[in-house]
């Protein structure tokens, strides 16, 4: 007989999530709202007002806030906001991504830029900001999501950049969780792998022959639904996995252990 199911529970907890107006990052903030949690879903793009408000009628508790992750200045200050409206952080999830196709040879120097500073610098800004208030009240749950991409070189897509950043941002979360794990703050990755996304969509109906290639090389024959990367994210907030920090959690269909 299962006793402790409340340990999957968010009642009352504040979650952030960037990233958060659709795909991965609007699945993720569904699963930790039905879950109890209220959400503060944040992104540049004006769309995840809509987003929010959609959660909302579903019976959610969520609220719509716009950051650029790519500013510490921005990010500082939705912290501040966030803290100063809910009076603690509980989860934060750093979502927010972005990919450019280029081989090594012709990557722009722009377009590395870009890739870093939202890949990269965008997890440094959103742990460094929210993890100061996680310490600061004793513990908190955070989460940034990794790739495939991070641990192997996939194949037959090229985007260098993306693959460097997301194998950063695991390593961010090993070091940092080991830093603060004696502070009860958790630091975690996710690492999802192909996922049935709007982009993932299109490259299937653009590249079929990228798609076979993709679903001939996952274990499991088929794409991951978003649902499944947020179920990975919530078991990592969730007082569930209180032994856990540093670590990268592979949500792949069996891709990155083949």
């Amino acid at each position: 007989m299962v006793k402790n199911l409340n340990i999957f529970s968010l009642d009352g907890k504040v979650a952030v999530v960037t990233g958060a107006a659709r795909g991965i990052g609007e699945a993720i903030s569904r699963q930790l709202g039905e879950m109890g949690a209220h959400v503060v879903m944040a992104d540049m793009l004006d769309v995840v007002d809509e987003t929010a408000r959609k959660l909302g009628d579903e019976g959610l508790s969520t609220e719509g806030e716009r950051v650029d992750v790519t500013s510490s200045q921005n990010v500082n200050e939705l912290a501040k906001r966030v803290n100063a409206k809910h009076g603690r952080v509980d989860i934060v999830v750093a979502n927010a991504g972005i990919a450019y196709e280029s081989t090594t040879e012709d990557h722009s120097d722009e377009d590395w830029r870009r890739v870093m500073s939202i890949n990269l610098d965008g997890v440094f800004y959103t742990a460094r900001a929210f993890g100061n208030i996680m310490l600061d009240q004793g513990g908190g749950s955070i989460i940034a999501i990794s790739s495939i991409a991070g641990v192997k070189a996939v194949r037959p897509e090229l985007h260098i950049g993306y693959d460097v950043t997301k194998a950063g941002v695991a390593h961010f979360c090993k070091v940092a969780g080991v830093e603060w794990a004696a502070r009860g703050v958790r630091v975690n990755a996710v690492g999802p792998g192909y996922t049935n996304t709007e982009m993932l969509q299109r490259v299937g109906l653009e590249q079929p022959e990228v798609m076979a290639r993709w679903i001939d090389d996952i274990p499991m024959s088929r794409l991951l639904e978003p649902s499944e990367i947020a179920q990975a994210v919530a078991f990592l907030a969730s007082d569930a996995a209180s032994g856990i920090t540093g670590q990268l959690l592979m949500a792949d269909a069996g891709y990155s252990a083949a």
